[in-house]
């Protein structure tokens, strides 16, 4: 049996902090608390200094009203422990939940029920729904346990939890039934945020510092740690590498891919609900492949296979929720076409093979891709071009250039346009300082978020801090 004592999941959300200005004639209104959209938590032994190593991390997704969705543990190397989703009625009542340890093929499932306003009950089921194990919270008037029993066959023992004067978990110890006291910790909060939420606490036991936990605390929609990993343990993952991300018109869905074999990868969709992307499904439809895209409506994939024939190209479609069977795309010449970008539901930028590698655009029309134009204002004799993303009015282009030993030719470049959207005047590049070396850029969140792979994970830098022309 899991141990549940490690699978709650703790409410960290602490009382509303009013800030009052006062002037000689009038008290502005109190300042409404910041709503937290996503947090991650550094755990360091003790005793730390500012070059000890993390032992491991914390993660945690809340919906756009507020709700905990998803709280994932991560090892030192950001590989997943335990997945946690949090279940919910169309009322927003908790009836359940779902969670998955490190090698765990398949989720676990709780019961969630309240018998009333002040006792919550959580149940584990076999495989013919009869209960084997039961926890019982009591709450407070803030909803918040204060004490939880453990009931098998016969009761196990008592959490006890207690809070400080601004909500936050002080300490907590496990009692069983003889009374013997387990695991007694408690938490000292050694710095609070502008916005009443703790940012660096102690963990305690036997009088000893064993913890110190450092929590980074968002409330915009970037959903990056100050790491730029984007999605941590959700899009980005300790246990493989994301090669290519690629999002629909308004960032609904996203498609990537994620492998140990970077010729054969594995692709996924995520679509966002309640502003959070859910659990990436994988697309076995589609098999193996090298890279791809999905189009601006979501309902079609591009993306190329590498085998014993060659490159090939490839295409699927998403017909009253089913991807279809993948449709092979006759190309003009055998070289090797990928990093595609979708700008209408027919036109496409791409990499093309010729020259170390050069940019074009075409349509797909029918089964067949129609190479129009070489960028030969971007493209270069010395260098490779590749991974283009295309402003939706055509205002600029980004894409990744790579020349061997030369550094001054390697991150992203920036083409604006001299022309308009039906005939672009691409000029010279220029090289965007201030962002790693990476591709399969695109940009989301209205504007605001680059979003990238380095090859490992995919990364979020802001756009307002580059420094670029986009207006």
């Amino acid at each position: 049996m899991k141990s549940f004592n490690q699978l709650r999941t703790l409410n960290f959300i602490p009382f509303v902090v009013f800030l009052l200005t006062f002037s000689c004639v009038e008290i502005d209104a109190p300042r409404e608390k910041q709503q937290i959209t996503f947090e991650r938590i550094t755990y360091y032994r003790a005793p730390f200094t500012e070059q000890s190593q993390p032992i491991k991390y914390r993660v945690e997704y809340y919906y756009d009203n507020g709700k905990p969705y998803r709280w994932i543990e991560l090892d030192s190397l950001g590989k997943v422990e335990t997945d946690y989703f949090v279940e919910y009625d169309e009322n927003w009542i908790q009836i359940g939940a779902k969670y998955r340890e490190e090698g765990d093929p398949e989720f676990s499932s709780e019961l969630v029920r309240y018998k009333n306003d002040s006792t919550k009950i959580t149940e584990w089921t076999d495989s013919i729904g009869k209960v084997y194990y039961t926890m019982i919270d009591d709450l407070n008037k803030d909803k918040k346990t204060y004490r939880a029993a453990f009931i098998g066959d016969k009761l196990h023992g008592y959490d006890s939890t207690f809070y400080n004067d601004d909500g936050f978990v002080r300490r907590i110890f496990f009692t069983n039934v003889k009374g013997k006291v387990f695991n007694d910790r408690s938490f000292v909060y050694d710095s609070i945020n502008q916005n009443g939420d703790w940012v660096e606490r102690k963990k305690i036991m036997n009088d000893t510092i064993v913890e110190i936990q450092r929590r980074e605390v968002f409330y915009n929609t970037s959903f990056t740690s100050k790491t730029n990993v984007f999605y941590q343990g959700i899009l980005s993952t300790g246990e493989l590498s994301e090669n290519v991300i690629s999002f629909s018109s308004n960032d609904s869905l996203v498609f990537f891919t994620r492998t140990e074999d970077w010729d054969n990868q594995k692709g996924f969709l995520s679509a966002k609900k309640n502003g959070v992307y859910q659990l990436p499904i994988e697309l076995k439809e589609l098999g193996t492949l090298y890279n791809g895209a999905v189009s601006p409506s979501g309902k079609q994939i591009l993306f190329c296979s590498k085998g014993d024939k060659g490159m090939q190209l490839w295409l699927t479609k998403n017909e009253n929720g089913k991807w279809s069977d993948k449709i092979k795309i006759e190309l003009p010449n055998q070289y090797e076409i990928g990093y595609f970008y979708w700008t209408t539901e027919t036109e496409l930028y791409f990499y093309q093979e010729v020259n170390d590698g050069d940019l074009f655009y075409g349509n797909i029309e029918g089964n067949q891709l129609i190479i129009q134009k070489s960028l030969d204002n971007i493209n270069t004799s010395e260098a490779t071009e590749f991974s283009p993303y295309v402003d939706p009015e055509k205002r600029f282009l980004i894409f990744t250039r790579y020349q061997e030993g030369n550094k001054a030719n390697q991150g992203f470049f920036i083409s604006y346009n001299e022309g308009d959207a039906t005939e672009p005047i691409w000029q010279k590049a220029s090289k965007i300082e201030g962002i790693p070396y990476g591709w399969s850029l695109q940009i989301i969140n209205n504007g605001k978020q680059f979003v990238f792979t380095n090859g490992e994970d995919f990364l979020s830098y802001p756009v307002d801090k580059l420094n670029l022309k986009l207006n």
